[in-house]
């Protein structure tokens, strides 16, 4: 599977590219920024946005999408900008026939580094640690995409975990089997008091 994170912006917009092997491990496939030209008018910046977006995914074949969610801006036009660039990514990305999910920074964040309000220079560390490239080599937009994207594919592999460790009753999960089950009681036993 390949996830691609996108960090969208109007100005400069940064992807990531990450693959899960078979084994569970994730490795980093691309990574880079796109320069819109702010000093070109708005719909040409998305225009070349949708371009550069197209070749991404024509070169690289991703299966998912996960992108940042809008946050609210102090600015409400830098906002709407935002909005925009979203908006191009995401039609893009459903027209190339990808899995679309959505995830905020924060939450990104949080999955990746267990803090939440990290700073950009923080993640690109972690990403460069995490997934074996040279911090330096990378804009930080482009490594706040790889970390969209991992924290998506963290998302996928947890959730593909719960799913089979319910379906699949074999004796090599029965302990997985009897822990959630503990934890599924235990949550009822809360919800009680």
């Amino acid at each position: 599977m390949r996830i691609l994170g996108i960090d969208p912006g109007t100005r400069m917009a940064g992807y990531g590219i990450i693959e899960i092997q078979n084994s569970g491990k994730i490795l980093a496939v691309a990574a880079g920024a796109w320069d819109l030209n702010a000093n070109q008018e708005l719909a040409s910046r998305l225009a070349t946005l949708a371009i550069e977006f197209r070749r991404v995914v024509a070169a690289y074949a991703p299966t998912h999408l996960c992108i940042e969610l809008s946050f609210l801006a102090e600015n409400p036009r830098s906002a709407l900008y935002l909005g925009h660039a979203r908006g191009v990514v995401l039609s893009e990305a459903h027209q190339s026939g990808l899995k679309i999910s959505e995830i905020s920074a924060t939450s990104a964040k949080k999955i990746i580094s267990g803090n939440g309000r990290c700073n950009k220079n923080e993640i690109a560390k972690i990403m460069s640690s995490l997934l074996g490239f040279q911090m330096q080599s990378l804009p930080l937009d482009a490594t706040d995409a790889l970390s969209i994207a991992c924290a998506d594919a963290m998302r996928i592999k947890q959730s593909s975990f719960h799913s089979s460790s319910i379906i699949d009753k074999s004796d090599s999960n029965k302990k997985i089997l009897e822990e959630w089950s503990k934890s599924k009681k235990q949550k009822r036993r809360l919800q009680f008091f």
